[in-house]
């Protein structure tokens, strides 16, 4: 008869300290008050969860969208209080994609008064992909990214992105 699972030996559990929980020091961010708040948007479970995991331990807030009519909804109620320091948006949706996202994005940024943080200093926004972006870097551009990362994230093009990227914004 084979074993169940009440008779294996249980999983040695993760030390305190693992490189995969250590923080992470993001240059440029250390005068910045507060949290960093992402506004992430993918419709992978698992993209989700590795990102949300990497990016908090580079001290960021993230706040995740399934949907880019989600993630337009959540920017919307966030204009007020200006509260996203970036955005790293997946291409390939279902429903609204990364591109129409995007320009929805930029339009309502567009119809903000003058005065308002966002008009200035736009959200930076960073296009995830798996594939090279090559003839559709400028179609991007044109609808409003500012850069894009490759999946699987790499912690520190990550950190470079989040130091290139945020004190720009912030």
């Amino acid at each position: 008869m084979s074993p169940g699972f009440r008779d294996l030996p249980p999983l040695p559990r993760r030390r305190s300290g693992s490189p995969r929980d250590r923080k992470i020091q993001v240059p440029g961010l250390e005068g910045k008050s507060g949290r960093c708040c992402i506004l992430l948007v993918d419709d992978a479970p698992v993209n989700l969860a590795v990102c949300s995991r990497l990016l908090s331990r580079m001290a960021c807030q993230v706040e995740p969208a399934v949907t880019g009519e989600f993630a337009v909804a959540m920017f919307r109620d966030g204009i007020a209080e200006a509260r996203y320091d970036m955005i790293l948006m997946d291409m390939n949706m279902p429903g609204m994609n990364g591109m129409e996202t995007c320009r929805a994005i930029r339009k309502l940024e567009a119809e903000l008064p003058a005065d308002h943080p966002y008009r200035s200093r736009p959200v930076p926004i960073l296009i995830l992909t798996s594939e090279n972006p090559g003839g559709k870097l400028k179609e991007y551009r044109r609808a409003g990214a500012n850069d894009f990362l490759y999946k699987p994230f790499q912690p520190e093009v990550v950190c470079q992105a989040l130091a290139k990227w945020i004190p720009v914004h912030a």
